[in-house]
């Protein structure tokens, strides 16, 4: 399974132009990884703190981090924010660093209709590890994988002069809301960044192509704010976004009451079914805690250990400006 799992991670690797970037189950719990235009979604600062653990059971695991802070100011209708993501793809063989700045800014076109539209500005590094990669003619020739000693077969590939990528990277995002409902639209690449390792032997390769998303909701009230100031509400939304010729789309359910939410999903990945999505937490009116569990159901098996993630989510500041906000977008506070 490790050669496998290698060998096709490392075809991804030399193409490059078919990865995906990294997209939370709880996408709801990182809002401005998600869209540069929910920055500001509170009146006080936010912090928001995700860990995603993909895989376990394999030895070449998906670990995720991302921290960000955004904070709105009244005076100018304008957002501000900074985002720092850190991904290792491949037991470490693939590593990407990002730290990203928000601008945006709200417009109102109603009584309690808004549109929001953010730029991101992005530094990205990628690093790749030559020493774990494993190539087919490692393991391929004269029908064997193994040298007598047990050590893998020579290969004849030859290391990149660099292997180490830095690029800018240019993200725009655009949100329209109001007490009932929201949708969103992100553009992530616009500027298709080259962040191959292989410059020379890759003479088609035209940049990190550019990935789009759309995202939408509804929220219904379950009647009045608790003795904690903490809305009850349900709702249902969306998540579809595609990347070169990679598509996943997000159905799900989620709920609070009082101090404890939750949310039933499913996440559905190019033609196959990927994963059912389960979620819990427990919120205060300035704290926010969430878990979250892939059962797999695609062709990897929950024998590999499915995902895990953990979600953390800070209000600095008077958290009861927030009751007064008027609008459908509780689940990403």
């Amino acid at each position: 399974m490790r050669v496998i799992f290698a060998a096709i991670f490392l075809f991804f690797t030399r193409l490059l132009t078919f990865g995906q970037d990294p997209v939370f189950s709880q996408f709801h719990a990182s809002p401005i990884q998600l869209n540069p235009a929910f920055a500001g979604d509170e009146y006080s600062g936010r912090l928001a703190v995700n860990y995603r653990l993909q895989w376990p059971g394999l030895s070449a695991a998906y670990n995720t981090f991302s921290l960000g802070y955004d904070q709105f100011f009244r005076r100018t209708n304008l957002a501000m924010g900074i985002n720092i993501l850190s991904d290792g793809a491949g037991d470490g063989a693939l590593k990407t660093n990002k730290i990203s700045g928000i601008v945006g800014y709200r417009l109102k076109v109603g009584e309690d209709t808004y549109i929001k539209g953010g730029l991101e500005m992005a530094l990205i590094q990628k690093k790749l590890n030559w020493e774990k990669l494993l190539f087919y003619d490692a393991i391929a020739e004269s029908g064997g994988n193994v040298t007598p000693g047990g050590s893998y077969l020579p290969s004849k590939e030859v290391e990149p002069s660099n292997t180490n990528r830095s690029f800018l990277d240019i993200g725009t995002g655009f949100l329209l809301y109001n007490k009932d409902y929201f949708f969103g639209l992100t553009l992530d690449h616009l500027n298709t960044p080259l962040d191959d390792f292989l410059q020379n032997q890759q003479q088609n390769y035209i940049g990190l192509p550019m990935r789009w998303s759309v995202h939408g909701g509804y929220q219904y009230l379950i009647g009045k704010r608790s003795k904690n100031n903490l809305p009850s509400y349900l709702s249902p939304n969306f998540l579809y976004t595609r990347q070169a010729g990679f598509s996943q789309l997000n159905l799900s359910v989620n709920a609070s009451f009082d101090q404890i939410f939750g949310g039933l999903g499913f996440r559905h990945s190019a033609s196959n079914g990927d994963a059912f999505i389960i979620s819990a937490g427990m919120r205060t009116q300035s704290l926010r805690i969430g878990y979250s569990f892939d059962f797999t159901v695609s062709n990897i098996t929950i024998s590999e250990g499915g995902a895990h993630e953990l979600s953390l989510g800070y209000i600095f500041g008077e958290s009861k400006k927030t009751s007064k906000i008027n609008d459908c977008l509780n689940l990403f506070r």
